[in-house]
């Protein structure tokens, strides 16, 4: 018996001294495996995480003419021009349908009297930039359109047809921008074009949709967000028994929209391809990227590829970037973003693969196409595209474009492949040879 309570007493010791051990035992290996912190991940340069032979790809370039453009459907219409001593004249003019958010048709006879009719933009970005706080003046015109937008070639509006206008104008005057939109009071020439019974179908036939275009020379530009609900056309109206009413006529995103853009190269570096007297520019010491309908870049590493395969078989391609280094000519007006599209065989392209890879830590400023102001140029991560290329064994181009180029005045100089410091792609690589 007492062998027993001594057994017993020594059990409840060990318990009590031995748990807090074993506790802070099981909790040590948790401790340990805890994965490394990554704060400041986005601080490094993605070649530090890499071991390998760094290399750099050489490349062909040359400048095209941006031939097609497609509108229809976009949440943005931009307005206005500008003139640039590298690109010449750029001109903007946005076509829109006036519709009516009833299924059912509209009423509006003579006994209704029209007391006003007020546009109102809400404006997404101006040219050139200012703060928000700045009012800013534009010379406005805006005329009825002689024959209805429809689904048709006039959506993908390019540098090679508009639409007609009428000769009623709806507006020609300055408004002033400030903070966020421009409310626009329209003439009494709109009146009875917007006096109508009839079924939606007859209204867009009979109205037919507007043009907004700034005055000529302005060297101004303003981008309408036409998502925004409160983008519109109000008419404020009485009746004999009620003082004020109101009717809203949607020029938003519900109708359609169709944009024209218009480039005067007269005397500069783009006046061949724009008169169709080449089908690029060599790229040798300038390559041109300009929005709106105007240029885009293309790039080519069929040489680089023949060479690499040949000498490396067995190469395994770990990260690559597209460097574009920006021209002092350039360096005034530049976008925001550049992005890149694949081109095949028979012709379309599409955004290269590196684009839609969500899981990476870089797409910080300075990546992913961003200009990187440290050090001049735009960077594009490439890597999974440089695998494809190589894998393949041929290239039919890489094509470079201005992000949103349908709704940004901002363009660029990227040096060419002939200079000190061109545009080129560096990436890390390694390999095992065969035994």
């Amino acid at each position: 018996m007492q062998k027993m309570k001594l057994i017993n007493s020594l059990d409840m010791f060990l318990r009590k001294s031995l748990l807090p051990l074993g506790i802070l035992l099981f909790m040590l290996p948790v401790a340990c495996n805890k994965g490394e912190s990554e704060l400041g991940v986005d601080l490094q340069d993605p070649y530090t995480f890499y071991n390998g032979v760094r290399d750099t790809v050489t490349l062909t370039a040359g400048t095209i003419f941006d031939d097609s453009l497609w509108t229809a459907g976009y949440d943005f219409g931009v307005i206005g021009d500008y003139q640039d001593e590298v690109f010449g004249e750029a001109r903007a003019t946005l076509y829109s349908q006036i519709g009516i958010s009833s299924e059912n048709g509209i009423s509006l006879d003579n006994e209704v009297v029209f007391d006003s009719v007020v546009m109102t933009l809400v404006i997404d970005t101006v040219y050139p930039v200012v703060p928000d706080s700045t009012p800013v003046t534009f010379h406005l015109i805006v005329k009825q359109l002689a024959e209805p937008l429809r689904d048709s070639i006039y959506h993908a509006t390019l540098s090679s047809h508009s639409l007609l206008e009428d000769d009623v104008c709806f507006f020609d005057g300055d408004v002033v921008y400030k903070a966020d939109s421009i409310r626009v009071r329209m003439n009494e020439s709109i009146y009875p074009v917007l006096r109508q019974n009839c079924t939606t179908e007859e209204f867009l036939e009979r109205v037919k949709g507007m043009s907004l275009k700034l005055a000529e020379y302005s060297n101004k530009m303003m981008t309408i967000d036409l998502s925004a609900t409160n983008t519109r056309l109000t008419l404020y109206y009485h009746t004999e028994n009620v003082e004020s009413l109101q009717y809203v006529f949607v020029i938003n995103k519900e109708v359609a929209h169709s944009m024209y853009f218009q480039h005067d190269y007269t005397g500069k570096a783009m006046e061949a391809i724009a008169n169709h007297t080449a089908d690029s520019i060599a790229g040798g010491q300038r390559l041109y990227l300009e929005p709106l309908g105007g240029t885009r870049v293309r790039l080519n590493m069929q040489s680089f590829i023949n060479r690499f395969k040949k000498e490396h078989p067995w190469a395994v391609v770990h990260y690559a970037e597209l460097l574009l280094p920006v021209s002092s000519e350039g360096d005034t007006h530049k976008p925001v973003r550049i992005l890149a599209n694949k081109c095949f065989s028979n012709g379309p392209s599409v955004m290269i693969t590196d684009a839609n890879v969500i899981s990476n830590p870089y797409t910080y400023s300075g990546y992913d196409g961003y200009f990187h102001r440290e050090e001049g140029y735009y960077r594009l991560r490439v890597t999974r595209h440089l695998q494809e290329l190589l894998r393949a064994g041929r290239d039919y181009g890489t094509e470079l474009y201005i992000d949103a180029r349908r709704s940004t005045p901002f363009r660029t100089v990227i040096k060419g492949t002939d200079t000190d410091d061109p545009v080129r792609v560096v990436f890390i690589y390694s390999e095992h040879t065969t035994q």
